[in-house]
């Protein structure tokens, strides 16, 4: 089987550690995205001490074929109300529930 035969799914970029992992799931996507061979669409999953990172994503820093996902139980861990987040931010009961039901399809996984 060679390269080109290989179906790609969805590649998940998890963001966990810092604020900064966010942005740079943002920027990394942009470059993943571009390239048919590595994903067909991207969820960059934020929670735990990133979650603060969300707050500065604007719709035009998503590039397309890119979703960007918040977990609601770090933000209420953060006092982040869903009124603080951006509107091109989807917010999802868990994050890690979310990354298990992607993974248990064909989605990839990275931890930034």
């Amino acid at each position: 089987m060679s390269a080109d035969d290989v179906e790609v799914g969805p590649l998940i970029l998890h963001a966990s550690d810092s604020p900064e992992d966010v942005r740079r799931a943002l920027r990394l996507s942009g470059e993943i995205i571009r390239d048919p061979a590595c994903a067909s669409e991207i969820h960059i999953v934020a929670n735990h001490s990133a979650i603060p990172g969300i707050l500065d994503v604007s719709q035009s820093q998503i590039p397309q074929g890119v979703t960007v996902h918040a977990c609601a139980t770090a933000m209420r861990g953060h006092r982040i109300g869903r009124q603080d987040v951006p509107a091109c931010v989807d917010v999802v009961p868990s994050g890690i529930v979310f990354i298990a039901q992607q993974q248990s399809g064909d989605a990839w996984y990275i931890r930034l």
